[in-house]
């Protein structure tokens, strides 16, 4: 995956810094972080001239089209439809005409990082220089906006013009956060890495206005990167990502990426009031319904293959049996979250995704 140091779709003549009428935290001596007030253009996000690449660093880029079955296989790709069209709902993507990628998005967690890597924001790029020049002296730091007070707050330009819905003017971050962990966290092998975590939390408003507002509630993205490989300007390799998204009416996602050890996507879908994918045009799927309390779909980019689980009423977590401490657990086999790749309810082989 090429690197783009530019945010497009974002006019830099309209990205306005700081000010505007929020109180000045000021960095402590171990966290910089401090306020950060932007105004965009917009907030969709589409590649240009400018920034060709600008989609190929959005969260879903490789999953929504590695998805495609590479046999015309009606069952498969009616299913692989149904679970784009879910994904649009959290990450507002719009469809290429063939359906198989997308050539817009208007989501928080795709433009912070896309702010994050334009090197455009100077308390950012703080944040970042802090955070190497602690890997180069080998001692754990810090970048927290929670933790110093500060507010991070992007305003569509375009959004507040058209008197759009709250929410599609402002998006409030609660929490930016770098942290570089020499040793580890305790009781993990991991040496040497660092961890960022985004926030993004929808706005209150009058119950009268809450059927106008984006889909989106929350979201919350991890990301660990080796400090090695960590980068002040662009987007650094990534080792391992999650992004939990709640919505109003359709549920949750998240989705889970390793980029080393297995190479996979894995998409939670936890939607068990209302059917998502019909798992029962797949002979042998005997849970009853199609609203499975929890359902996974496996994208392996070493084999191009994807696996669907799915179990009801399967908790995450069992007693285990071989200990007399009633307090001991572990994993349900039978949760889909652990299921074999025999217990897949279908699989099929996928079009190779170039990068991964």
């Amino acid at each position: 995956m090429r690197h783009s140091c530019i945010f497009a779709a974002v006019s830099m003549t309209t990205l306005v810094l700081s000010g505007c009428g929020l109180e000045d935290t000021g960095p402590s001596a171990f966290n910089p972080a401090t306020n950060v007030d932007l105004t965009f253009s917009s907030f969709n996000l589409e590649n240009t001239e400018v920034a060709p690449d600008n989609l190929g660093n959005t969260r879903f880029w490789n999953f929504y089209r590695g998805i495609q079955p590479e046999a015309d296989d009606s069952d498969d790709l009616d299913t692989t439809s149904e679970i784009r069209n879910h994904i649009e709902v959290f990450i507002r993507a719009t469809p290429t005409d063939a359906g198989t990628s997308y050539d817009s998005v208007r989501n928080p967690l795709d433009l912070m990082n896309q702010v994050l890597a334009s090197g455009e924001v100077t308390n950012f790029q703080e944040g970042k220089r802090y955070i190497s020049q602690r890997i180069a002296d080998g001692v754990a730091g810090t970048y927290n906006s929670r933790g110093n007070g500060a507010q991070i707050r992007f305003t569509d330009q375009s959004a507040v013009i058209a008197i759009l819905p709250l929410n599609d003017q402002l998006w409030i971050y609660p929490t930016l956060d770098w942290r570089y962990l020499p040793d580890g966290p305790e009781g993990s092998d991991l040496d040497n890495k660092v961890y960022r975590t985004i926030q993004y939390v929808s706005r209150s408003v009058e119950e009268e206005e809450q059927a106008a507002q984006p889909e989106l509630v929350s979201v919350l993205a991890g990301s660990r990167f080796d400090a090695n490989s960590f980068m002040t300007l662009g987007y650094s390799p990534t080792e391992f990502a999650t992004a939990d998204y709640l919505s109003r009416n359709h549920g949750g996602i998240e989705l889970r990426q390793d980029f080393i050890d297995e190479n996979t996507d894995t998409l939670f879908i936890k939607n068990d009031e209302s059917e998502v994918i019909t798992l029962d045009r797949y002979p042998g799927y005997g849970l009853g319904d199609n609203s499975p309390d929890c359902l996974r779909v496996e994208l392996d980019y070493n084999m191009d293959l994807v696996r669907i689980f799915a179990s009801n009423g399967e908790p995450a977590r069992i007693d285990d049996p071989d200990s007399t401490d009633g307090q001991d657990t572990i994993p349900n086999p039978a949760n889909c979250t652990y299921q074999e790749d025999a217990d897949a309810i279908t699989s099929w082989t996928t079009v190779p995704v170039a990068g991964r």
